[in-house]
């Protein structure tokens, strides 16, 4: 029997480059951003977490999204992502999370479950990993109790950089994104709305 998954959806950042707008419940055909993610990764998830920054964030989100989704809030102001998913990990009900930023409404329900899939063969992370080495940290699979660890050692020691805990699991995979490929020709699933300029663009596709 296939293992129950928790999706973490991160929505503590800045949106700096939005001014004053919450990225994540700006609307995009008819429904806020963040419910387009929530959509494509309901019939994979069986809980939904989103992590925001605060309570006043939380309220926000909470009003524009389903009752079921859990909120949870940063408990740490200077870690970025990291505090989002030290959060939502802390919640987590089930063994493996993915995590993804709250501007991904393109994700792929047939990479999540190939990256849960790998991950269930003893990983402690599944992490995308571009040809030129770059990682895709926040469209990865991770296991709850080595992340915590991770997460604690590295801000024990003050580092708050999501590779630096990376460096700290001892069973990583680094997944090459030509296996999304086959699965995701275009790649979409990694878009990510976090300009005014590329909203516009992606306003139209559904």
């Amino acid at each position: 029997m296939q293992s129950k998954k928790t999706v973490l959806i991160l929505a503590g950042g800045k949106s700096q480059r939005f001014q004053s707008f919450d990225k994540c419940v700006i609307t995009v055909n008819n429904k806020p951003l963040i419910q387009h993610a929530i959509d494509k990764i309901s019939t994979v998830a069986d809980e939904i977490i989103v992590a925001a920054r605060d309570k006043k964030q939380g309220e926000q989100i909470g009003n524009k999204i389903p009752d079921k989704i859990v909120l949870v809030f940063d408990s740490r102001k200077d870690l970025g992502p990291l505090a989002g998913i030290l959060s939502g990990l802390k919640r987590a009900s089930f063994p493996y999370s993915l995590v993804i930023g709250c501007d991904m409404p393109f994700i792929n329900e047939s990479v999540v479950e190939f990256l849960f899939e790998i991950a269930s063969t003893g990983y402690d992370a599944v992490v995308p990993r571009w040809e030129n080495g770059m990682l895709e940290p926040l469209h990865a699979v991770y296991r709850k109790e080595p992340m915590l660890a991770a997460i604690k050692e590295a801000v024990g020691k003050g580092e708050g950089k999501i590779f630096t805990v990376l460096s700290q699991l001892e069973k990583v995979y680094f997944l090459p994104i030509n296996k999304i490929r086959e699965i995701d020709p275009s790649l979409k699933t990694f878009t990510n709305i976090n300009t005014p300029e590329k909203l516009k663009r992606y306003a139209k596709i559904k």
